[in-house]
């Protein structure tokens, strides 16, 4: 029994580690390089709101 306890800890390590990996790898956020050129989130809040103000300006009926 005490020869055994060493590898059972050993598999029980391994094991949480693993679960602990894919855990932590599924709930990281996925991003895309940003290269020149890429908007940033306060950049696109405002295109959205200018395009909102601009439909509101113009109406449904052209």
């Amino acid at each position: 029994m005490a020869t055994a306890l060493p590898g059972i800890i050993m598999i029980t390590a391994g094991v949480a580690f693993y679960l602990l990996a894919i855990y932590w790898n599924t709930h990281r956020p996925q991003h895309s390089g940003s290269g020149e050129g890429a908007l940033t989130v306060h950049q696109l809040i405002a295109h959205v709101e200018a395009e909102r103000r601009q439909r509101e300006r113009t109406g449904r009926h052209r």
